[in-house]
């Protein structure tokens, strides 16, 4: 539903602003529909990651509402990776990928909440989103990959592995660092995953 609302914004942007706008409208277009939460959650997760603390110290930094030198950085480069990949969608058929992309960022989440430990929150309202175990959760997360196979079966293949090495590379990170998940983990994989397929989307064009 996301991916099709930014497909939607990105067609009316094309057709009546320029380039630039259409590129950065396209951009708040994905942080407001979220209310930039995922955005905070990606701040929150390199606040805490990076401060070479143990443990209950970087769930403590995570939980704390300011933000931190390593959390501006990654807010300012996932922004300006999403810009530089939009750039390169231009072509009528590859404007899909503006429905695929929300969708493979989505489906890491499905992915970390059925398979993936859960560190404690005292966020009761973070807790009824954990699906240890639900596998029924998984169903609908092969569409965003059959789009993909749509496109191009050698594109598609290429970023069915890539997806799953990013994906599981990053759950195995924040599961050496915190013992595994947290809603911030989750919406920092979600901004994670959403710039570097915009920017393979983008690359694509070259193919």
């Amino acid at each position: 539903m996301i991916g099709g609302m930014l497909w939607s914004v990105d067609c009316t942007l094309s057709r009546f602003a320029y380039e630039e706008i259409r590129i950065v409208g396209d951009v708040l277009f994905l942080a407001v529909i979220t209310g930039a939460f995922h955005l905070d959650g990606l701040a929150d997760t390199a606040d805490g990651f990076f401060s070479h603390r143990p443990k209950e110290r970087i769930l403590e930094i995570m939980k704390d509402s300011r933000i931190g030198v390593m959390g501006v950085l990654a807010l300012i480069f996932c922004l300006i990776m999403k810009m530089s990949g939009i750039a390169g969608i231009k072509h009528p058929v590859s404007s899909l990928w503006f429905i695929i992309v929300p969708g493979l960022a989505r489906t890491a989440q499905v992915v970390g909440l059925t398979l993936v430990e859960h560190v404690n929150s005292q966020n009761a309202l973070a807790g009824n989103f954990y699906q240890r175990n639900n596998w029924t959760a998984l169903l609908f997360c092969p569409l965003p990959v059959a789009l993909i196979l749509f496109l191009d079966i050698a594109t598609g293949v290429i970023a069915i592995l890539l997806f799953s090495l990013l994906v599981f590379g990053l759950f195995y990170f924040s599961k050496k660092i915190i013992g595994g998940i947290t809603g911030d983990t989750l919406g920092a994989t979600t901004e994670m995953v959403e710039a570097f397929f915009f920017i393979f989307a983008g690359l694509t064009i070259f193919f």
